[in-house]
């Protein structure tokens, strides 16, 4: 049986049970989908992949290829709708099966019932790979996921609830068909100008993991250092593995877990489990949501506000706009990264500041931002504004009080706006 296993967001070869599944044919191909439309204007203007994640995917396609490379594989790369793309490999090939990752979206699984409705002859398998639990494995059905994340976290955290074992890479898999063509590899725009200090690819977040957990044992301090505004050090910056799937939450999960048993454990541990807690929570939302992570479903105080993108863009850069926020924006556009505080108050300092629309602040984020995830991106976003999960009429936070908190010297507003 010939396999074709689609990539998307889980470019590595370690616990990657979708490539596991893939491999029980006696034939496999391995394809990745450019979508022309990540780098097109979205409703705001924005292209939905901006320069830095860019930059951070296209290494992490080199680094998958060198990997499957010492598999005697290789990887299709296709500039193409995956939806007319992905059924075009199948049918080439003659393929029987295809296997991809679960998405989290409304958005990448209405994508998947297209392929599918294309393919009425081909058996088309989901496998989960983004989240710590499988669905069968949570304490709740989906559609009663629970409204707060402090309910998810006792729900989840009950007695021998474990996320699931990870995989180790697969020592051999199925050679390439015989007909498989190779010759289609196709990188899409180039890189651009991105000072993102991240480097994409499986090889460079497991080293990454490996320096903060083993070799620093900055974990240790994690929850005193966490809010730190721009520390390299000061948390685990494996967000852009993670998000691009070049590093396995299940993984990273059962290394905490390791640290936890043979250096020390703490509460600076448990909270990094925690804050993977909060992603996790964040992938169910958005598939128990849908179509709703993205609008603002009517409820009593909610804030509506601008959208108009030009408006946005010239308050980020007003020289009466709080120099925090303007601090911020140049962070993000120049390096594409923000820490978890600096999006919490940019986030807050936008609706209710600003007084923008909160989906107008989502969708910078998403162009810009290294790590950009589609369900934290938008649940945050919808958290902060009082429209999502936990609607208590959002969350403000006055901005000379972060200061005083987290920048009391002025380190960050005179490193990012050059200010003396």
């Amino acid at each position: 049986m010939t396999t074709v296993y689609w990539l998307t967001r889980d470019l590595r070869l370690d616990d990657n049970p979708a490539l596991h599944e893939a491999a029980k044919g006696s034939a496999l191909v391995c394809v990745y989908m450019i979508d022309p439309r990540w780098f097109e204007p979205g409703p705001f203007g924005w292209s939905p992949m901006g320069p830095h994640r860019w930059a951070f995917t296209r290494r992490s396609l080199v680094s998958l290829e060198a990997a499957l490379n010492t598999l005697g594989h290789s990887l299709v790369i296709r500039w193409q709708r995956p939806e007319e793309g992905v059924p075009e490999v199948v049918n080439s090939l003659g393929a029987q099966r295809l296997v991809t990752s679960r998405p989290t979206a409304f958005d990448e699984m209405r994508q998947w019932q297209a392929i599918e409705a294309a393919l009425p002859l081909v058996r088309c398998d989901l496998v989960e790979t983004l989240t710590l639990f499988d669905e069968v494995g949570l304490p709740f059905r989906l559609d009663a996921l629970p409204e707060t994340f402090s309910k998810f976290r006792r729900a989840i955290e009950k007695p021998g609830l474990t996320p699931v074992t990870p995989l180790n890479k697969p020592a051999a898999l199925p050679a390439a068909p015989s007909k498989f063509d190779a010759d289609q590899q196709q990188f899409g725009p180039g890189t651009g100008q991105s000072e993102t200090p991240f480097a994409g690819g499986e090889v460079s977040g497991v080293d990454h993991l490996a320096r903060y957990l083993w070799k620093d044992q900055s974990i240790l301090t994690y929850k005193v250092t966490r809010n730190a505004l721009d520390d390299v050090s000061a948390s685990s910056k494996v967000s852009p593995w993670l998000s691009a799937g070049a590093l396995s939450v299940r993984r990273l999960a059962a290394e905490i877990a390791r640290f936890e048993r043979e250096v020390d454990r703490n509460e600076s541990t448990y909270w990094l489990y925690f804050e993977l807690l909060w992603r996790e929570y964040f992938q169910w939302y958005s598939r128990h949501r849908g179509r709703e992570l993205f609008i603002s479903p009517g409820r009593q105080g909610q804030h509506s506000g601008s959208t108009d993108a030009g408006e946005f863009e010239r308050w980020l850069q007003n020289a009466d706009t709080h120099a925090l926020v303007r601090a911020g924006r140049v962070q993000l556009e120049s390096t594409g990264y923000l820490s978890n505080r600096m999006r919490q108050i940019i986030a807050s300092a936008c609706i209710y500041d600003g007084r923008f629309d909160w989906r107008l602040g989502a969708a910078w984020f998403e162009h810009f931002l290294v790590d950009y995830d589609v369900a934290s991106n938008y649940g945050n976003w919808q958290y902060i504004a009082g429209v999502g999960a936990d609607p208590r009429g959002g969350r403000v936070f006055n901005l000379d009080k972060q200061v005083s908190q987290f920048d009391a010297d002025g380190s960050y507003r005179k490193r990012w706006l050059k200010e003396p």
